[in-house]
């Protein structure tokens, strides 16, 4: 079973079934109508590349300029020698972040030619970001590397260029894949990144557990800062994620304060009606504070779905219709809950009808801030029984 997140507090230790019979030894509710609390945002928006983790002896020369703005563990990843490299490592870390460095300073620094260089992505947001960040750090000299999205590539097969880079490897389809590593040695330059835990696919994601059999004296990396999600959305993340990981082990630090801003919002609605009610005031009090409205993600029946949102970064995100009938305890609901999660940067929300789904009884009950109608376990002096 995969470790949390990080280290947390002694009396927040405990296993999924243990959160769960935590919440269902309360079989006595009342109802108590709780005010949505303001939004608590960031003071202003974190820059997460500044003020980061301390170098390590003997890297604050190495590609200075190009390699500014990486952590420690970042920086020894992209400035490795030609080979093959995975990074494996959780959303938020700086994956895209880091290849698109790592191609620069190759180029820059080590003389690989522009012209023979591949980058691939999953997404067309990420070949924009990739062509974007490459043309300030390289200039004109970024337009001789050919970048694509997987897709661009459906019926063709992608050009034989000698350093290829791969970003969200797990994503790839495993025919291209095959025809990106068929004619390459062992020791190829071949530089991937991805989480297999983001992958939304039934079983091991192939073309990433295909990447070390075809290189296997690869050098694997994993990163372990997170620069994205304030930290309570993290431990939710890892405690959702704990019982199916494909990553056993992993830790990750949150590079944010621990108490910075409020918990996981959760809202118990009383139907849907009042459930679009709360997101309408949500949406409200976000515009009123600067959060436009591309910068919230509403994941749900009238929103985006976690596939959609997980090529994206938000400042706010927030699931609506967490029943247990749509988000079910499955592995792919699981990932689904992970995945939207993992894409925020501020503040988390979370609203449903009824007793909600049994996946939020795996996240320990102090990360959230409920309000709504919210159960509370009835007190009160015992009642005299009959002998």
């Amino acid at each position: 079973m995969a470790s949390p997140l990080f280290e947390l507090p002694a009396d927040m230790h405990a296993t999924a079934e243990r959160r769960r019979r935590a919440v269902r030894s309360h079989a006595r509710f009342t109802r108590e109508a709780v005010p949505m609390p303001e939004p608590a945002l960031t003071t202003r928006t974190p820059d997460p590349w500044l003020e980061s983790a301390p170098l390590l002896t003997g890297m604050d020369e190495v590609g200075a300029g190009l390699l500014d703005s990486l952590d420690a563990m970042q920086r020894v990843a992209a400035s490795a020698g030609t080979g093959p490299l995975l990074i494996n490592a959780s959303p938020g870390t700086g994956k895209t972040h880091l290849l698109i460095r790592r191609t620069a300073y190759l180029v820059q620094e080590l003389g690989v030619p522009a012209r023979q260089c591949l980058v691939l992505a999953a997404s067309a947001c990420g070949v924009a970001r990739i062509r974007r960040e490459l043309g300030s750090l390289l200039g004109r000299e970024a337009a001789a590397i050919t970048v694509g999205e997987f897709d661009d590539f459906a019926a063709a097969s992608p050009p034989e260029l000698g350093h290829v880079f791969i970003d969200d490897l797990p994503r790839m389809p495993m025919r291209l894949f095959r025809q990106v590593a068929e004619h390459r040695g062992p020791e190829a330059d071949i530089t991937a990144t991805g989480d297999p835990d983001s992958a939304l696919c039934t079983g091991e994601p192939a073309a990433f557990a295909a990447f070390g059999e075809r290189f296997p004296q690869a050098h694997v990396m994993r990163l372990s800062r997170n620069h994205r999600s304030p930290a309570a959305v993290l431990v939710a993340a890892s405690q959702v994620i704990e019982p199916i990981s494909r990553v056993p082990g992993r830790l990750v630090q949150p590079e944010r304060p621990a108490l910075e801003g409020s918990g996981i919002g959760r809202c118990f609605a009383v139907d849907a009606d009042d459930e679009k009610r709360f997101v309408a005031d949500l949406t409200d009090r976000l515009l009123d504070l600067g959060v436009a409205p591309e910068e919230l993600a509403v994941i749900g029946p009238d929103g985006l779905s976690a596939a959609e949102a997980a090529d994206g970064e938000f400042r706010v995100v927030c699931l609506t219709g967490m029943t247990a009938e749509d988000w079910p305890n499955t592995a792919a609901a699981r990932r689904e809950l992970y995945v939207a999660l993992s894409r925020t940067r501020d503040l988390a929300y979370v609203s449903h009808t009824g007793p909600g789904s049994p996946l939020l009884a795996d996240v320990d009950q102090g990360l959230f801030s409920p309000f709504g109608m919210v159960p509370q376990a009835r007190s009160g002096p015992e009642q005299p029984r009959l002998l």
